[in-house]
């Protein structure tokens, strides 16, 4: 569920169903020697796809310590919708020609976003990296669930890329990472950097993190850039107060922000805009309190056309949001009568 908030020093990652930054005064960060011959090769491309939104915006290429051939690059999404890309590299060795294929650093590419990708080859030589495969997915993008910060030059002798992260939601977080594209000084990309796994982030808590450029290139790089974070589908719930906690499961190509428990209406409320220019359905389900709950949709303060079922167990909310921003309240969810 990510739009960008940021300028140089922070960035606000906004969520979907796939942080203020105070940087210890000592952290320390490990020297690595670099080892290897350094061969950049560097490519502005404009198409790379036949669907035009999605497309590689920049690559280069090379070799690491090992000797291996590395690939680099960044994927925009320049659509309307979230999409999760499949970039491929036809590489010839001793053995013929085959098909690598990557997905991007973030599993979702959300609408006017970028993701980095990288492929690192152990032996033969390959062409110029292409968009293998592009799928559009309907999915929540919670705009405030995470909060992403971070310094956007490089740090320390290793030109690392470090922040923290942190949960601004309710519920836990889990298998969360930091991605983001190294760049030189006329910035060019040297690398696409993944940070540290952190396995859970709970409710409300702050992690730092960093990334590392590989050692025959971090001599070069001068920031970081396409920065975005990378995470399991979260368990969703709200704090409806007094320890009591609501499930619930909202689908959407929209943008989502500020869902809450609004106690004075018994309501799930939230901002909401649709990715798509004519609007989009919404779908929500929550647990059901009691057999005859009366669940109403306001859209903007007015009560809206919906379709509301229930099999004793679940409630299904579906309803239609038009273009623009709106707020939204989902009345009467925890209430008995």
């Amino acid at each position: 569920m990510f739009l960008f908030r940021a300028n140089a020093n922070q960035q606000l990652i906004r969520l979907s169903i796939n942080k203020l930054l105070i940087m210890p005064s000592r952290m320390h960060i490990l020297a690595v020697p670099a080892l290897a011959l350094v061969v950049i090769l560097s490519f502005s491309t404009s198409a790379y796809s036949a669907d035009e939104s999605v497309k590689i915006i920049a690559q280069s290429s090379f070799l690491d310590s090992e000797g291996r051939l590395n690939f680099v690059g960044t994927v925009r999404n320049t659509g309307t919708l979230p999409v999760q890309v499949i970039v491929g590299l036809e590489v010839q060795d001793e053995n013929g020609i085959r098909m690598e294929q990557q997905p991007t650093y973030g599993r979702i590419i959300w609408p006017l976003n970028d993701s980095p990708f990288k492929f690192v080859i152990d032996s033969g030589t390959a062409s110029q990296p292409f968009i293998a495969d592009i799928k559009e997915v309907e999915v929540t993008h919670t705009t405030d669930a995470i909060i992403l910060n971070y310094t956007s030059m490089a740090a320390g002798e290793e030109r690392a890329f470090v922040g923290t992260v942190k949960n601004n939601a309710p519920f836990d977080i889990y298998n969360v990472s930091v991605f983001a594209s190294s760049r030189s000084e006329n910035a060019t990309q040297l690398d696409s950097v993944r940070s540290n796994l952190i396995p859970v982030l709970k409710a409300s808590e702050e992690q730092p993190f960093i990334a590392f450029t590989d050692p025959a290139v971090e001599s070069r790089v001068f920031y970081y850039s396409c920065a975005g974070l990378d995470l399991d589908s979260p368990i969703t719930t709200i704090d409806a107060g007094g320890g009591k906690f609501i499930a619930y499961d909202l689908n959407a190509a929209a943008q989502v922000s500020e869902i809450r428990y609004e106690n004075e209406t018994d309501s799930i409320a939230f901002g909401i805009r649709p990715y798509s220019p004519t609007g989009g359905p919404v779908s929500l389900m929550i647990p059901q309190a009691s057999q005859d709950q009366s669940v109403t949709v306001a859209l903007d303060g007015k009560l809206h056309e919906s379709s509301i079922r229930d099999d004793g167990k679940t409630i299904y909310i579906d309803f239609f949001v038009p273009q623009g921003e709106h707020q939204v309240q989902i009345q009467k969810v925890a209430s008995m009568p």
